[in-house]
């Protein structure tokens, strides 16, 4: 048995692609980025971000309805919502022409805590279900892959 040198996840010794972080097995070099080819790696991330924009628009539009039919504030938070979810989709839709800096953007938790926040107190449970989408399907993936994805940078 080998080991990715991405992310570790043992691999069958035929292997060409690693089932846990989608970069290439064999060294491969991506001659765009001059790192290691990576794209199932990306493309997964991208399509998480796209599914992450799609929840938070859902949310959003949810929010906003119940702003103007209950709590202005609910208001407040879902035009916000709706901007975030806005710039998920253009992130993932972007992600694959330039995954740089990937890490450096996930990494931080003060931005993602403070949405959670902001969506428990303001905007309700509701709100809680992007964040934890977020935290699990988005953030642990890019802290799983680290290595992988700072090799991008490089």
């Amino acid at each position: 048995m080998k080991y990715c040198t991405h992310c570790g996840k043992e691999l069958f010794d035929e292997a060409v692609i690693c089932p846990g972080c989608g970069c290439s097995v064999n060294g491969q070099t991506n001659t765009a980025y001059g790192a290691v080819d990576c794209s199932g790696l990306i493309n997964t991330l991208a399509q998480r971000m796209n599914i992450n924009g799609i929840i938070w628009l859902v949310i959003g539009i949810l929010q906003v309805i119940g702003g103007l039919t209950l709590n202005w504030f609910l208001l407040i938070v879902g035009v916000l919502n709706i901007i975030s979810s806005i710039q998920d989709m253009n992130y993932s839709k972007a992600l694959p022409d330039n995954p740089t800096g990937i890490v450096a953007k996930f990494e931080p938790l003060t931005g993602p805590i403070i949405t959670l926040v902001y969506n428990l107190v303001i905007g309700g449970v509701i709100g809680v279900v992007g964040s934890i989408y977020y935290f699990v399907a988005i953030r642990n993936y890019v802290m799983e892959n680290k290595q992988a994805f700072e090799s991008l940078d490089a």
